[in-house]
């Protein structure tokens, strides 16, 4: 939750603060660009990964010899392609993550400090941290328990016994601690049965706009510590998600799932009632997960299958 901040800083005061060794002319950097939009004096990144944890790949192409024509620009990026380019470069195992440090140091701003908004409706028997933001319109139920500097955006509802930890950002339109979809068929009418467990959602977890986390049948919906859901993303009762997975866009977690630690589930994935996957496991864009898999697996298609280890 930042904005752009501007600032005037020496490529050498960069390279120190990367600890990266730089011994070429010294400038000054007052932006930062991407490839698409090259500005003078600006800092830049390039990795043909998309995601190195990973190794996938990028599949955006681009033309780097076209940055010869800019004037005091800088490229974070890895020692193959600072061979292959007559600009400054910071040489980087890590180039995408070693630019948003600087862009998180220099050049960007919190964009929402602390405080509740007031139209925000916030139940008396709540726990509110200390520093926390709570945007316009939100509504905080009274068993739900806020931990230290999270942040809640605009229009979210947070009900049921939910205890959030410090450090989260739960962004705008998402509903946490609401019922989930479970119905009985009695012969003339859908039963409703009740949820009346909880969720628990640990520190620096970031949870994207629109999306869902129900609440237990019975015992707990947990997300651990550093887990990252992007936007549109449903994540059903009772379910188990692991430190610092990441679920990307439109995927669905069906209830009683678990998932293991450090896993990738890619857009518009779907993990069915009750399976399980294990640590370090990827799964495929638009996969359907109908069984469990076990750690270390690289999972794919309609329904998904084992394609090999991920090593």
């Amino acid at each position: 939750m930042y904005q752009f901040k501007k600032n005037k800083i020496s490529i050498k005061q960069i390279a120190k603060f990367l600890k990266i060794n730089y011994t070429g002319k010294d400038f000054y950097i007052e932006s930062i660009s991407s490839l698409n939009n090259i500005k003078n004096n600006s800092l830049l990144f390039y990795s043909d990964l998309a995601n190195t944890e990973f190794k996938i790949a990028d599949n955006a192409k681009y033309d780097l010899k076209k940055l010869e024509k800019f004037e005091n620009i800088a490229l974070i990026t890895n020692d193959k392609i600072r061979k292959k380019i007559n600009v400054p470069t910071l040489s980087s195992k890590h180039p995408r993550f070693d630019f948003y440090r600087v862009v998180m140091e220099f050049f960007s701003d919190n964009e929402f400090k602390s405080g509740i908004h007031k139209t925000a409706i916030i139940e008396k028997n709540s726990i509110i941290g200390q520093d926390v933001y709570i945007g316009p319109h939100c509504y905080i139920g009274n068993d739900v328990k806020i931990g230290n500097n999270t942040k809640i955006l605009h229009n979210t509802c947070i009900y049921g016994k939910t205890e959030i930890g410090s450090n989260s950002i739960i962004k705008s339109n998402t509903t946490i601690g609401s019922e989930g979809f479970g119905f009985s068929y009695t012969g003339d009418e859908l039963f409703h049965l009740p949820h009346i467990g909880s969720v628990v959602i640990g520190n620096n977890v970031w949870i994207g706009s629109n999306s869902t986390v129900e609440k237990s049948h019975i015992d707990q919906t947990i997300i651990e510590d550093h887990v990252k859901i992007d936007d549109l993303v449903h994540i059903g009762h009772n379910t188990l998600i692991k430190k610092f997975t990441q679920i990307t866009a439109g995927s669905i977690i069906v209830g009683r799932t678990k998932i293991g630690k450090s896993c990738w589930i890619a857009p518009n994935s779907v993990i069915d009632v009750g399976c399980e996957i294990g640590d370090n496991c990827i799964v495929g864009t638009s996969s359907l997960v109908r069984s469990s898999f076990p750690k270390n697996s690289i999972i794919v298609m309609s329904p998904a299958k084992f394609l090999r280890k991920n090593l």
